[in-house]
């Protein structure tokens, strides 16, 4: 009986080779687990962005800042009820409520920046309502204004306490950012920074 399973398992072997099929040994006893973990983890675990990426381009910069304007005449303000809650370009915070606030600790948008930037953004909340990191937001303020939020969401995940997002190339120039994140009880942190690239 064994023999027939050994030369049945050779005649699968002999197959799968014979049409192409790639074989890879079986693991040795005891090891099977961990194959088949890691080989678990690997299909499962995240692939980390690496490298630079364009935040924005120097033609989109340039169009976007030379078309004529078309702002919109629907500025939301504070209730964010509509929508689900999530706002928009165009969404403004109450001034007053105690709104939540986001901190931007890197870059020092104070001092001339040289490309390709690292972003490190820190969302404070108001009392004890729990930011809502699904409502987070970045536009290209120029004479017209762009959602350009998914080139870091698609690269980094935007957690309640804020995110960092490296290699993020602007062309040289001023580019106007807004940065918007909302609270489980819809108040908005609504944050304008300055990146002046050398």
């Amino acid at each position: 009986m064994r023999n027939w399973i050994r030369s049945w398992g050779a005649k699968i072997v002999l197959a799968a080779g014979s049409a192409g099929i790639p074989f890879a040994a079986p693991p040795a006893v005891g090891q099977g687990a961990a194959v088949l973990s890691s080989a678990a983890l690997s299909s499962a675990a995240p692939t980390a962005a690496t490298g630079t990426f364009d935040l924005v381009t120097e033609s989109e910069a340039e169009n976007w800042s030379t078309v004529g304007p078309k702002e919109p005449t629907d500025f939301k303000t504070r209730d964010l009820s509509e929508d689900n809650g999530r706002p928009t370009c165009h969404s403004t915070a109450n001034n007053d409520a105690d709104n939540p606030q986001i901190k931007i600790m890197e870059p020092t948008i104070e001092k001339p920046l040289l490309a390709p930037i690292d972003i490190d953004l820190k969302f404070i909340p108001a009392g004890s309502a729990p930011i809502r990191p699904e409502t987070f937001r970045v536009c290209y303020i120029g004479l017209v204004t762009m959602d350009i939020t998914k080139r870091i969401t698609d690269r980094v995940a935007v957690s309640a306490q804020g995110l960092r997002v490296t290699g993020a190339k602007l062309p040289r120039g001023h580019h106007r950012l807004l940065l918007l994140v909302a609270d489980q009880r819809g108040r908005l942190a609504r944050r304008e920074a300055v990146f002046n690239v050398l």
